[in-house]
């Protein structure tokens, strides 16, 4: 009698084990395809934004770049001057380089301006009247490209780069020539300085170049 009741309990567990066992697995295959849709749905979804991402990055755009500008002008050849004056340069104009002290570069071109003003321009720097204007100088400037020195001649030259109704700018290249008597084709300094024509008394600006200074600087403007 126990073993048939052993045996029918035994039985029973075995039939539960297998009900459980298929009711398990549908709904472990249930939640996986669950999973699995949302896994598939989920790449598609990235798929498409890095399809996106792709074809707005591969698209071609044009950048349009600035142009660089062109170089500013230098000013150190000849053919940029057009009165030229030749200069000796002295011993005591070198430093203790030997080679031409940077500040006496600007004695060459105050040189080549006042000697050009008194003769074309009627400067007159004996005239003590006090009855023509004056120029005074309010601005100046030089670049240093090369150094020169003693015993070469400098050849100054001159042009005039702006002018106005009471100022004038005068632009100067200083070109070394050598003791061998090779020249140099570029400028070794380039600078100049701006008068302002003013009334000898009041230091006021003229309103107008005096007749003789306006036709004389004529000749060397650009």
């Amino acid at each position: 009698m126990e073993s048939s009741m052993d045996e029918q309990w035994a039985s029973r567990h075995r039939r539960h084990r297998l009900r459980y066992r298929r009711r398990y697995r549908r709904r472990y295959r249930r939640s996986r395809s669950k999973v699995e849709k949302k896994c598939w749905s989920f790449s598609q979804t990235r798929l498409s934004m890095v399809a996106k991402h792709l074809a707005t990055s591969t698209t071609t755009r044009s950048i349009s770049t600035p142009a660089k500008p062109p170089p500013a002008p230098t000013f150190r050849r000849k053919g940029d001057y057009k009165y030229f004056l030749p200069i000796q340069t002295r011993w005591s104009d070198n430093d203790q380089y030997g080679h031409i002290n940077n500040s006496i570069y600007y004695h060459y071109i105050d040189t080549i301006v006042n000697e050009y003003l008194i003769r074309f321009c009627g400067l007159d720097p004996l005239d003590k009247s006090e009855t023509k204007p004056i120029g005074l100088v309010v601005h100046s400037s030089a670049d240093f490209y090369a150094p020169a020195s003693y015993p070469s001649v400098i050849e100054a030259g001159l042009m005039i780069s702006k002018s106005g109704k009471s100022s004038v700018t005068y632009r100067v290249g200083l070109f070394e020539k050598k003791t061998d008597g090779e020249d140099d084709t570029l400028a070794a300094v380039v600078g100049g300085f701006t008068h302002v024509f003013v009334d000898p008394k009041s230091r006021r600006p003229v309103s107008s170049l005096p007749a003789q200074i306006s036709e004389g600087i004529k000749a060397l403007m650009d």
